[in-house]
Parts: C-alpha cells; structure tokens; sequence
C-alpha cells in the first residue's frame, strides 16, 4: 500500500487536502505531520530553526513508511529545494504542478493570495518555471490582505467575498486565476459559474503529485 506524507503548517487546510489525497484510491494511505510554528519562525526570518523543523517532520515521516511527501504550505515551498537533498523520500511542493500547467498553457496569468508570506515565493517560483519552460508569461497579482486581517477576525464571510470579487476582477484582463494558497480553495464553489471553470487551485493538481507514486 503506497504511503503518501502531508506537511503541514497550519490544521485549516487538513480536511481539504486529506479529501484531494483520498480521491487517488482507498490504497493511498496518508501520514499527516503539523507544526504551526513554522510560520511564526517565518514571519521573523529564521531560517535555520524553518530548515531544521522541516527536515525533522519529513524524517519522520520517512520513519512511519512514507513514500512521498508533499509540503502543503506554499509560503514554505522555496526550502524544498535545500531539504530534498537530506532525505531519502521524494520531497515535494504542492504549488508546483498548478504552475507549470499554467505556464504551459496560457500567456496571461493571474495568482490571487491572501498571506503576505505567499507572495515572494509564488512569484519565485512562477519565474523559475517559465525560465526553465523557456516560456514568457504575463502575470498579474493580487494580495488581498485586507481578507487575511478579516479571516483572522473570524470574518470568514467578508474574507470570502474579497477573495472573490479579486478573482472575478483579474478574470477580466486574464485566461486563468490561480489561488496560491490551499486555506482560499474552498472559494471557487462561489465564483461566478460562468467563469468558475478557469479558477484552480493546487487541489486540482493532486494527482501529477501522486503519479510520482507508480
């Protein structure tokens, strides 16, 4: 039975992601790690002590019979590439396969995020992979902070329809909108249906991470 490890830095995305995970097959079985200190060490740029931690949850997954592990959080992704090299079992970012989809396929892009500490490694990772796709894309941003305040207030309501009307707004001047982070996903049921087809989120690439399974 193939074995697939979930980081996590926050509980708020577990559910969604478990479900995503799930539809690959009841043979699929998941380990999942949190340690919601991660983004506190972010938020204060260290580093070292972010390294440290992730190295320490990914071993141990490796220890309970993982497979591949999947870091969910993409304001953590760009210490994937200084990790993997430690560790025995695949490493990888949830974000990645959304991007290079969309980098692929389309010319004007939008990324809609909530979290400050989204928006530098999105963009980085946007850029590395139309650099290494050799492919020259337009992309427009939209940090909707004032959502994230309001979420943090318990506002799940209005942090919605901001993230909403965000994506709504950039679907007027692109082909598609991403959603940078898992915790926004669950807006894409209230988009606008006749629109709602080109909102994506990492969930929806779930299965080009598993495939690393066969």
């Amino acid at each position: 039975m193939p074995t697939v490890g979930l980081i996590h830095s926050t509980r708020l995305i577990i559910d969604a992601v478990h479900r995503a995970v799930s539809q690959a097959g009841p043979e699929v079985k998941i380990i999942h790690t949190l340690d919601e200190g991660l983004l506190k060490c972010l938020q204060k740029e260290e580093n070292y002590r972010i390294t440290r931690r992730l190295i320490a949850m990914a071993e141990k997954l490796e220890e309970d019979g993982a497979d591949l592990n999947i870091l969910t959080c993409s304001s953590l992704s760009p210490y994937v590439d200084e990790i993997r090299r430690n560790l025995r079992t695949p490493l990888l970012k949830i974000d990645e396969p959304m991007i290079e989809w969309a980098v692929r396929n389309h010319q004007k892009i939008g990324v809609v995020m909530t979290n400050p500490t989204t928006y530098e490694p999105t963009t980085d990772l946007l850029q590395e992979v139309a650099g290494r796709l050799d492919k020259e894309v337009k992309v427009e941003y939209n940090l909707c902070e004032q959502a994230f305040s309001r979420l943090n207030y318990g506002d799940v309501q209005g942090h919605d329809a901001m993230v909403i009307e965000a994506v709504e707004t950039l679907l007027r001047e692109v082909e598609v909108v991403l959603l940078a982070q898992i915790s926004i996903a669950r807006v894409i049921e209230q988009v606008n249906p006749e629109v709602r087809e080109r909102v994506f989120s990492s969930l929806n690439f779930i299965n080009t991470l598993l495939a690393r399974l066969e």
